[in-house]
């Protein structure tokens, strides 16, 4: 009598443990489809300042010592911010290099930056970038991430002649060049 017990009460359990399961595999494809609904409904905006826009005035000093400032992408240019910290960034350093040396003027029109704790960090990607563009590194929130209001990596724009944001993102470096 006892055994059936056990037995009635071990088979009851499997059953109940069974529809929960099952319970929790219907809820878990309904969040996905939603999560996927979501991200398709809404996409993310380029991490920097967007197209029509004018960064705000600036000030900082190249790994060159040379002193830059807004002033000097005013006849249009190609800016990028990296990060050491940045998986993409290594995937998109030699696609902005490439960009930068197209441009007229060259690397007197591009500005790379480069945003980490300390200059011993971001040493592999001024590397990689200083002979394309002029390498500026600062920390997070520098005054050149808060004029071009960054707040992801890697962000990219291209400013026109009169300094405003034509391109920004991806399309940054993939736009044609025009002399």
């Amino acid at each position: 009598m006892f055994v059936v017990a056990a037995v009635t009460l071990c088979g009851v359990l499997t059953v109940l443990n069974l529809v929960l399961t099952l319970g929790v595999i219907r809820r878990l494809r309904d969040h996905t489809d939603r999560l996927t609904d979501l991200a398709q409904a809404r996409p993310m905006p380029d991490p920097i300042i967007v197209p029509g826009s004018r960064p705000a005035a600036f000030a900082a000093d190249t790994v060159d010592a040379e002193p830059i400032t807004e002033a000097h992408l005013a006849g249009g240019g190609l800016v990028a911010f990296f990060s050491p910290t940045c998986g993409a960034c290594e995937e998109w350093i030699p696609r902005f290099a490439t960009a930068a040396r197209a441009l007229p003027d060259g690397r007197r029109r591009a500005l790379a930056v480069v945003v980490a704790p300390a200059e011993a960090d971001a040493a592999g990607m001024v590397a990689k970038l200083r002979d394309a563009a002029m390498v500026v590194v600062e920390e997070d929130k520098g005054p050149l991430a808060t004029a071009f209001k960054v707040f992801g990596y890697p962000a990219m724009c291209r400013l026109g002649e009169d300094g405003t944001v034509v391109s920004s993102g991806k399309d940054a470096v993939t736009v044609p060049v025009t002399a």
